[in-house]
């Protein structure tokens, strides 16, 4: 684990024990005033009740939205190192047929695709979540363009396979303050995957009851 990742870990120890002094605090303030027989409103126990409070919640905001809710632009260099990796597709014979990626739609509430396809000798799966298929003329789709790919090097992905390459982008978590307050940095924040084909013809699509 990064080490800037302890900062983060920290404060949300300080975080949860201020918590508990908090309400452990205001606890005993009131037993004592009930023993001491003061049952009126005590407006400087209220106050210092409420202030604590205050900063407890403002305490559990910052760490929960630092480690939970913040969205980090992958375009900030600051932020974010990108890797890419880029490997040509193997074609597989499907019912005596030869293509490079399988479709296959998912069961359930969500509209999800999965997508095998075979690259070295190793066959992939991954679903429609982090991976989209791109074919046709155009290197690019709206899927796509929402990441920052290296326009040089996929154009010359396009000529050195002819179309027929996945390409992998990787977002990684940057050692730096925030990241380490979020408890993110050295993690990878997303991955995505454009499978390229030449054309619809080389993409198997699994129909229902299909083998």
């Amino acid at each position: 684990m990064d080490a800037v990742n302890y900062i983060g870990i920290a404060f949300w120890l300080i975080v949860l024990i201020f918590i508990f002094f908090t309400f452990h605090n205001i606890r005993v303030r009131r037993l004592k005033r009930i023993v001491a027989g003061e049952k009126g409103f005590y407006w400087p126990g209220f106050l210092l009740s409420g202030l604590l409070i205050v900063i407890a919640f403002a305490g559990l905001w910052l760490a929960s939205y630092a480690t939970f809710f913040r969205n980090v632009d992958l375009t900030d260099k600051q932020e974010i190192s990108l890797s890419y990796k880029y490997k040509p597709l193997v074609m597989s014979s499907i019912n005596g047929r030869f293509y490079d990626v399988k479709v296959e739609n998912g069961n359930g509430k969500q509209p999800t695709q999965y997508y095998t396809y075979w690259v070295d000798g190793a066959r992939y799966q991954i679903s429609s979540n982090n991976a989209t298929i791109v074919s046709g003329a155009h290197p690019m789709n709206v899927s796509a363009g929402n990441y920052p790919w290296k326009h040089d090097e996929l154009a010359k992905q396009e000529k050195k396979t002819e179309r027929t390459f996945v390409a992998t982008m990787t977002a990684t978590y940057k050692s730096n303050f925030m990241n380490g307050l979020g408890i993110r940095a050295g993690r990878k924040a997303t991955t995505f995957s454009m499978i390229r084909v030449p054309n619809s013809s080389v993409i198997y699509i699994k129909k229902d009851n299909s083998k």
